[in-house]
């Protein structure tokens, strides 16, 4: 995993909608107008679930906790939460700080 300070991601010039992902156009507008941005690395738990059976490269992880993360920037990504010890303290609302990037997963961010 590639350890970063912030979290890579595009801006449309266009529409102003802001995504954590890297492409070629935008995904709310369609627009070619992009530019690179890096989106602050602090966050909360939108909305989670606790995986207890994963599958493919993700079985090993298991148990682990899937979340959607919202940022500062109110962009709103699937990841996964590390650092976890205790299931049943996670909840809305928590902070949440990005970790890096996972070839295999995308974001992941930790408590």
């Amino acid at each position: 995993m590639n350890v970063i300070e912030t979290i890579p991601g595009i801006h449309c010039k266009q529409c102003d909608f802001k995504v954590a992902e890297q492409t070629s156009f935008c995904p709310s507008c369609g627009s070619e107008s992009i530019e690179t941005v890096s989106l602050k690395p602090n966050g909360i738990i939108h909305s989670f679930t606790v995986v207890y059976v994963g599958f493919g490269h993700m079985a090993a992880r298991a148990p682990y906790v899937l979340a959607i993360v919202q940022t500062e920037e109110n962009v709103k990504l699937t990841t996964v939460i590390e650092g976890v010890t205790d299931f049943n303290v996670v909840k809305i609302g928590d902070k949440v700080r990005f970790k890096g990037m996972d070839e295999k997963i995308g974001p992941v961010f930790q408590y």
